[in-house]
């Protein structure tokens, strides 16, 4: 039996999986036992707790506030002793799966464009997408962005499920959309972007709205798999962000991504973390990825908040001979 871990790095996989037996890969399990404590960050230490999401929810909460939700997770938490009224139902479920799918942020990136369209007129913004469910339709895509794109499995991990290709697909990238199409039903593609830098929007989510925690610097290697990110006071990050934007532009991306999430059907049952990835190319590109999940970003914003304010440090993920640690590391002067 598979012991009870809140920190599930394999969350987005056991979704793909969709199956409250699924067996995530080895690499993934000894990720979450090495670093098993980082779970203390939001629950412990920080306080974020599982409201009872059926009944009253006068009821007090439990710490068991998982990474996020899959039907893996629900079985493991049950097996745990995690009383029903705190697990979300099998409806419920398929409802989050369905939100977390990278078509939806095909869907909410589309209407963005329809929600701010001087903002892409103007080249601050830009960025599009495009979903298919069949292999005729990933080619016409994959043709209209010039053979220089990026697919996307609907579920998948850290730099797992994602292809890069900069040419006409050959016979290895139809068999990977083939695989993904059998299995997951859909396939990403978008354009190849010139990355300057990672970043994010962090939310809270309740009752299908959500409300503003933080800015997240992080850094990817060339695969897309995470590598560290920036802890720092919300007034050091948007000092670093603004050799490429300007605070009152981010301001305004902000409150428009509020209105466009809170319009966007967000399961209302959902309390959780909630973050939006961006990139800057030639200009903000905002809305790479979604994330209905905790993320390092959280992280690191819950331990910006426990150190002074001048402080700058990095989080970052080694891994070495097969296991895994974390590092914060002091860059201030």
């Amino acid at each position: 039996m598979m012991p009870l871990q809140l920190f599930n790095p394999w969350n987005d996989l056991a979704l793909a999986a969709n199956s409250p037996h699924y067996t995530p890969p080895a690499s993934a399990v000894q990720m979450a036992a090495d670093l098993a404590d980082l779970s203390l960050l939001w629950t412990q230490r920080d306080g974020l707790t599982l409201s009872p999401l059926q009944g009253s929810e006068e009821r007090p909460p439990t710490p068991f506030l998982p990474w996020g939700w899959s039907p893996l997770q629900v079985r493991l938490m049950r097996e745990a002793g995690v009383e029903e009224d705190f697990l979300p139902t099998d409806s419920q479920l398929a409802e989050y799966r369905a939100f977390a799918s990278r078509q939806t942020a095909v869907t909410l990136l589309a209407r963005f464009r329809d929600l701010w369209p001087e903002a892409f007129r103007a080249g601050q913004l830009i960025g599009t997408s495009t979903w298919s469910e069949s292999e005729s339709e990933v080619l016409r895509a994959v043709a209209a962005y010039n053979n220089s794109v990026m697919l996307k499995a609907p579920w998948s991990g850290s730099g797992r499920g994602v292809r890069p290709v900069s040419h006409e697909l050959k016979d290895k990238d139809i068999a990977w959309v083939r695989r993904t199409l059998a299995r997951q039903g859909g396939v990403e593609i978008e354009p190849l972007y010139n990355k300057v830098q990672d970043f994010a929007m962090e939310f809270w989510a309740k009752g299908g709205k959500v409300h503003f925690e933080g800015l997240s610097l992080f850094e990817t290697t060339a695969g897309g798999v995470y590598a560290g990110n920036l802890v720092a006071s919300e007034e050091e990050k948007e000092l670093r962000l603004s050799q490429y934007i300007h605070k009152d532009f981010l301001q305004e991306l902000r409150e428009h991504l509020i209105i466009l999430l809170n319009n966007a059907n967000l399961p209302t049952w959902y309390r959780g973390p909630l973050g939006i990835d961006m990139m800057f190319c030639r200009a903000i590109h905002p809305f790479v990825e979604l994330n209905l999940r905790m993320t390092m970003g959280w992280l690191a914003i819950l331990l910006a908040r426990r150190q002074r304010p001048q402080e700058v440090r990095l989080f970052r993920i080694i891994q070495e001979n097969g296991r895994y640690r974390y590092e914060i590391n002091n860059l201030s002067d």
